[in-house]
């Protein structure tokens, strides 16, 4: 196994008043109460694996992936790892704000063990990955924006090969571009063969990446399997914990895009930018009523800037932000990405539309090659409503059927 927890437990004493812990140091009397952040935790991760970690904020996620890591240790239990390991935690932790952007990577190259040609040899890799100048590498880090702290941090945390990759919340750095170096540099690391311990409040992305999952809650394992069965357990949770909060909700604010000519300078940070999004049935364009089990055709225009090939995506949106449906030319195995500069335009058709009545809206999507990076977005637009006026079958959508006997 690449990382085994054997029954770790996190336990953290927390004070009301800073002095407390002083009085408690002098008198031997307790003055603080315990929190525990993790309690029981018990799973391994297998060579090669990619293996997700979800939950709610303060379930607990970050600290079990810094003892992972082993930049905290657990309070009861014992963690091992095989192989080199490298943490995309707190991106930068450990960096000296005085010294220069040089010289922190050589630092970070001693903390790996590596010294003389090996130590520089790291000291490049980073330094290129990063795209900084050199004037910016030779300044102190205190003086660089965040997006620059960033890079750094990055690089300067994946220019080894490790067996173990352990991230959190780490593919949203930088700028665009930024980000899909990072993707990319991710996912060369994992057909490598290395081992990711990947946490994400982006399920999409869980979904797509790992093969297990764990979800964390309150400090517990709740439930740990299949990608899918964990991430569908987590997502009926989360309904269910917020449904009194969306029954209480405004009603959601849609917008539509709208065509545009804009130059394709004005749009330098966007490679694949949505232009239109439009629903197209036998009553007309864009119509604000649909009838159930009536053919509708889903047409997306969008403006690629360049030749990086890309793909486009949908869902289906209750106003609740449920998603009913959604796909991706992403999951069209017979053909490859799109791709080229210009506009492009997509027809999705929907024989018989299966949905009942209610309210429905679209959300619309470009991304890039690997389908996890999100270019472009068009969320909750194009507002429509199904009347089920033939039927009176109820629910969200129609389901074939057949009652086998009735006596």
């Amino acid at each position: 196994m690449a990382i085994a927890f054997k029954n770790i437990e996190k336990h953290y004493a927390v004070y009301a008043r800073p002095q407390d812990r002083l009085r408690e140091w002098v008198t031997g009397r307790q003055r603080h109460r315990v929190h525990v952040a993790l309690d029981g935790i018990n799973f391994a991760v297998q060579p090669g694996e990619t293996f997700g970690l979800i939950g709610e904020n303060g379930a607990g996620k970050s600290t079990l992936l810094k003892i992972a890591a082993g930049t905290i240790r657990p309070t009861r239990g014992e963690v091992t790892r095989q192989g080199r390991v490298a943490a995309l935690l707190e991106l930068g932790a450990g960096f000296h704000p005085e010294e220069s952007g040089y010289d922190n990577i050589r630092f970070m190259a001693a903390l790996h063990g590596l010294e003389g040609v090996a130590l520089e040899d790291f000291a490049v890799r980073a330094t290129e990955f990063s795209e900084l100048s050199v004037e910016t590498l030779q300044r102190p880090v205190k003086t660089y924006s965040s997006g620059m702290f960033m890079r750094l941090a990055f690089a300067a945390a994946t220019a080894i090969e490790p067996e173990v990759l352990i991230v959190d919340e780490a593919l949203s750095v930088g700028d665009l571009h930024f980000q899909k170096k990072s993707l990319n540099r991710i996912l060369e690391l994992r057909e490598r063969g290395a081992t990711v311990l990947f946490c994400s409040h982006n399920l999409y992305q869980v979904r797509s990446l790992c093969q297990r999952a764990a979800w964390i809650h309150g400090g517990r394992v709740q439930s740990i399997g299949a990608t899918e069965d964990v991430v569908t357990a987590y997502e009926a949770h989360e309904r269910r914990r917020y449904a009194h909060l969306r029954t209480d909700a405004p009603a959601v604010e849609v917008a539509t895009p709208v065509a545009t000519t804009a130059a394709p300078a004005a749009h330098a940070s966007v490679p694949v930018k949505i232009m239109r999004v439009g629903i197209e049935t036998a009553d007309g364009i864009n119509p604000a009523q649909v009838d159930s089990f009536q053919d509708l055709t889903l047409e997306i225009e969008v403006e690629s800037y360049g030749d990086a090939p890309f793909h486009v995506g949908f869902a289906i949106v209750r106003p609740d932000k449920d998603n009913v449906f959604g796909s991706s030319t992403q999951f069209l195995s017979s053909r490859p990405p799109m791709r080229g500069v210009g506009a492009h335009r997509l027809r999705v058709r929907f024989p018989r539309l299966p949905l009942l009545s209610g309210e429905y809206l679209w959300s619309v999507y470009t991304l890039d090659d690997s389908g996890l990076q999100v270019l472009d977005m068009a969320e909750l637009i194009q507002p429509f409503t199904v009347l089920n006026q033939k039927h009176r079958e109820f629910g969200l959508v129609w389901l074939e059927h057949e009652w086998l006997q009735v006596q």
